[in-house]
Order: structure tokens, then sequence, then C-alpha cells
């Protein structure tokens, strides 16, 4: 006859650790050695911060080690990490540097406001705290690779496509203190305009007192890269609001209104301005078109083909 103690002891014991065998790495604790990356890709939990737990893609090269530059690879409104992962591993491989593709997923940020728009403000438009902020978990999850695989970078590169585009332009913005030495943004649907008469999320105004440093966005090495073929003025995924819609009728006009009024607010300011617009020929809306070219910005090459910041879209 089976000791009843024991039998509950069993079962408690198998209701510690199947649910832990069965779970998903976004839902198991991380521990250091986890992320100590090897070459090749795989994903690991950072907790590192003040918000919910992340889910990180990676891909690294064969050559892996202290000196490889690292880039942190934004998805978009899909939440798909994995599949941008995917796009960029080869190039990490052939280029010799380590992606990071943090996942902000709809559980733990359900609307686009708590991801590409960073989670600044709450549902009644009061502030929240900074370390709440999704832009506030690219510096600690950077400080985190650099602790775990002894790493000799001292900053890092940036790259976001669509809702991550739209993400690491606002992350710009408000993270002046950021050690992001190169970025690339890709194809967002819409853009926060550095203009503080226009209300947040399409402008400034409405941020806390100092959230916002567009000059020191502006002296960052930056390239605002647009598909010349993303003119659906349909696509399902194009915001379109008054607001919207007066940055132009798809995503390729909707890029030269943003860099104009970068422009043209650095100019104001008596800013230095340091970005670059870059076209890719032939690409419409997607990541795998247009990471090649970005991943070769992002180690250093001019682009290919610079845009035309004269442009006009009726």
């Amino acid at each position: 006859m089976t000791d009843p103690a024991l039998s509950r002891r069993h079962l408690l014991i198998a209701g510690l650790v199947l649910p832990a065998l069965g779970l998903p790495a976004a839902g198991r604790a991380g521990s250091a050695s986890d992320r100590k990356l090897k070459p090749g890709v795989g994903d690991y939990l950072f907790s590192g911060w003040s918000g919910p737990p992340i889910q990180v893609f990676y891909a690294a090269p064969d050559s892996l080690g202290p000196d490889t530059p690292v880039v942190i690879v934004i998805h978009g409104a899909q939440r798909d990490a994995d599949v941008y992962r995917d796009q960029w591993a080869d190039l990490a491989r052939a280029g010799g540097f380590v992606v990071l593709a943090p996942r902000f997923d709809k559980d733990s940020f359900p609307k686009e406001s708590d991801f590409s728009q960073g989670g600044v403000l709450d549902k009644d438009d009061k502030a929240r705290p900074r370390s709440a902020w999704t832009f506030s978990a690219i510096e600690p999850l950077f400080d985190d690779y650099v602790h775990c695989n002894g790493s000799r970078q001292t900053a890092y590169r940036m790259y976001g496509h669509s809702g991550g585009s739209q993400f690491v332009h606002r992350f710009l913005f408000l993270t002046p203190k950021a050690r992001a030495e190169k970025v690339v943004m890709a194809n967002a649907g819409w853009y926060t305009l550095p203009d503080p008469a226009i209300a947040w999320p399409y402008g400034l105004k409405g941020l806390p007192a100092g959230a916002a440093d567009p000059a020191a966005a502006f002296a960052r090495d930056a390239t605002v890269l647009l598909g010349e073929a993303d003119i659906d003025p349909h696509h399902k995924s194009l915001r379109h609001s008054p607001e919207a819609d007066a940055q132009g009728p798809f995503r390729f006009a909707r890029g030269h209104t943003f860099f104009r009024s970068a422009r043209d607010r650095a100019r104001a300011l008596g800013a230095p301005f340091n970005w670059t617009l870059a076209y890719v020929p032939g690409a419409d809306h997607q990541n795998r078109l247009m990471a090649p070219p970005a991943a070769a910005i992002l180690m250093g090459a001019p682009p290919e083909h610079p845009g035309d910041e004269t442009r006009v879209f009726s």
C-alpha cells in the first residue's frame, strides 16, 4: 500500500519539476550560463531591468570573442524577434558581429503604445517612471551581454524595421545617453516628429519636461533607410489617421517627411546633424530585403544608394 505522505511528496516534486521542464524559454529563469553565448543561434531570458523578463534571440559568428561588435535588432509589430534573428543570422556570421534581438511580447507589452512608443505615458497620459519604459531595457541588455560574455565592447549598433524602426527613432529622442554608436531606422510606418508643438506620439508635446533631447539624437551616426518600393498606401499594417497621413501617403514618403523634419529641427536648434537618408532599390516592406544593406552600413560602409531629401510626394 502506498504511503499517503510519500505520494503527496512525489506529487509536490512533480508539480515543481514538470512545469519547469515544459516551459518555453520565456517562462524559465535565465542564468548567467544561459547568457554566455556560443557561435550559432539560440535564445535566453533577460530579466536584468525593471520591466518584465524579455526573451532574447541571438545569432553569433564563429569568431565570437571579446572584440565582436554587437548589433541590437528590434522587431516589428508582429513581435517576431526569432524571424528577425534568423534573417540576420547569415549576415552576423559573414560580418563577424553578434545580433541580439529582444522580443517585446504581447503578453507583457500588449499595445503598440507599450512597445514601439516606449510605454512612456499611461492610459491617462500621465508619465510613467523612466525605468518602466521599454526603451530602458536596451542599455541593461547590452551591459548584461558584456558582463556574461567578457566583451570589451563599450558601445553597440542598433537596427529597427517597421514597428522596430518606430521604437528606435523614439529611443534616440528619449534616451540621449545611450551608447548606440551607429543606428539604422528602416521603413517605419509613421513617426514621432521632433516638433514640440505636435502632441505625442506624433510629436514631442506632452512628454515630461526634459524627457526628450532631439539635439543629442541628431548628433548620432544614424541612417534613415527606406525601401523604394514601400509605396503601398493601402498596406494592411499602415496606420491612417490625420496625423499619420499628414506625413505622407505611404512609408517611403513618410520617411522623407521625418528626415526633413529632423534636419530642419537641428538647424533651428543650431545642433549638429549627422543623419543620412538612403534607399534600397526594389525593396518593399520586407525586413529580409532591408537587412543586408543595413548590416553593411552598421559595419561602416557608406550607403550604396544615397537618398534625395528634397523629394516630395503627392
